[in-house]
């Protein structure tokens, strides 16, 4: 049977923590979960969730018979709520546990998905081994924004396949025909760039608010940013647009015993001419990179002091485990940035359901930000510091899934216009 516990705990449970009651009939998984938790603060909650998945599955199969069109012909195999949830990799994961507790000036953050066997389907797009995660130690110190994560995106064309072998989405030959055309029409095909997707990907964003770019003919503006984005084994996609740009004149390329650089031929108009987009492959490590401009990539790898010295960083991850599967920070400077943007659009274009949901979602501003992903032998662990506890997001969730839905109750009593309606874009 389905077993849901939860505890939202204002401290009190703290001091008798040792004398909890514990249910007669515990559920198996509750121990490796609670061993990843910490019991006594703003939020403990813990799921069993045996069965729940086929239950989805069974109404998504309910779905795709309603809906024939939507199934593929000629399946190969059965499609039942057992397959599909064995497909996904769903099939071992038994529970899922929540915990939060204030820690000045933030709350620590923990989840864990309890998992038995070894990860299958989806569980394995978040990469293998936890390792050391290094595109931190290249951010500079004014870096708003540092995200890294293992990927194994192949795993979601086996995805593919295995459900298309079953009638749902494309079929297998389908699926063959797309890889084996070329991308972009350059000398490399779909399905070569897809099997070197096993591999980490990150990205670095250095707002600058006192440089403002404006869009020609609208009041809206934002801040001049500088990003990286790197990821591993694209070195040859790199090389394929090399040989483009010998024949076409918007490409230009340039070598050197480190670095091939693809950028464009001519300069952008304003105010898009602040940036200088270029994509550059590292000959040692095959390694690429898009940036938003070359001596920004300069910056990164030259840089003595960086972002993990800063207070910020610091605050972030204090208590944060060191290597994980994926990592982000988000500055305080950011997190202004976005609610000042978001400011920008309603003053623009005036209020609507979906600037409502976007300001709730919107984590607090003026605080940092940490989270480190990290698989383990049982499952994966979430860890995270931020201004809201695991209570303000469920919280915020459910406020924000309600609001569609008010939305159109609001709607459904309102009289049609007259007059026909505005275009959408300007």
């Amino acid at each position: 049977m389905r077993q849901i516990w939860v505890v939202f705990s204002l401290g009190a449970l703290v001091a008798c923590s040792s004398t909890v009651p514990m249910a007669p009939q515990r559920s198996p998984h509750f121990d490796p979960v609670s061993a990843n938790l910490q019991l006594g603060g703003t939020v403990y909650a813990y799921f069993d969730i045996d069965g729940d998945a086929e239950r989805a599955a069974d109404f998504f199969i309910s779905l795709l018979r309603d809906l024939p069109a939507l199934e593929a012909p000629g399946a190969s195999q059965p499609l039942n709520a057992t397959s599909l949830v064995r497909v996904l990799g769903l099939d071992n994961v038994h529970a899922v546990g929540l915990s939060s507790y204030k820690k000045e000036p933030l709350y620590h953050n923990r989840s864990f998905i309890y998992h038995t066997g070894p990860r299958e389907g989806l569980l394995k797009v978040f990469g293998g081994e936890p390792a050391e995660l290094g595109l931190k130690a290249i951010a500079p110190e004014g870096a708003d924004l540092v995200w890294e994560q293992q990927l194994n995106l192949k795993v979601l064309v086996d995805i593919a396949r295995a459900l298309g072998e079953r009638g749902v989405g494309v079929s297998p030959e389908r699926l063959d025909e797309t890889l084996a055309e070329s991308l972009l029409g350059l000398d490399i095909t779909i399905g070569e760039i897809v099997e070197r997707l096993d591999t980490t990907a990150g990205l670095i964003l250095e707002v600058d608010e006192a440089r403002v770019l404006r869009i020609p003919g609208e009041s809206f503006w934002f801040p001049y940013t500088d990003f990286l984005f790197q990821i591993d084994g694209l070195g040859d996609l790199v090389d394929a647009i090399a040989k483009r740009a010998t024949f076409d004149p918007f490409i230009r390329a340039d070598r050197t015993d480190q670095w091939l650089t693809i950028r464009p031929g001519i300069r952008l108009p304003p105010p898009w001419n602040a940036y200088e987009p270029s994509l550059i492959k590292d000959l040692a490590t095959g390694r690429m990179y898009v940036v938003s401009k070359p001596d920004y990539l300069k910056k990164c790898l030259s840089q003595q002091s960086h972002v993990t010295a800063t207070a910020d960083f610091v605050t972030a991850f204090d208590g944060l485990p060191t290597i994980g599967n994926g990592m982000v920070f988000i500055s305080p400077q950011l997190t202004r940035e976005m609610h000042a943007m978001l400011d920008r659009v309603i003053n623009d274009n005036g209020s609507t359901i979906f600037t409502t949901i976007a300001r709730v979602l919107l984590p607090d501003a003026g605080f940092p930000i940490g989270w480190v992903g990290a698989n383990r032998s049982d499952g994966i662990l979430f860890t995270s510091n931020s201004s809201s506890s695991h209570k303000s997001t469920l919280i915020t969730l459910g406020f924000a899934a309600l609001l569609p839905a008010v939305a159109v109750l609001g709607a459904s009593r309102l009289e049609p216009s007259p007059e026909a309606p505005e275009m959408p874009f300007r």
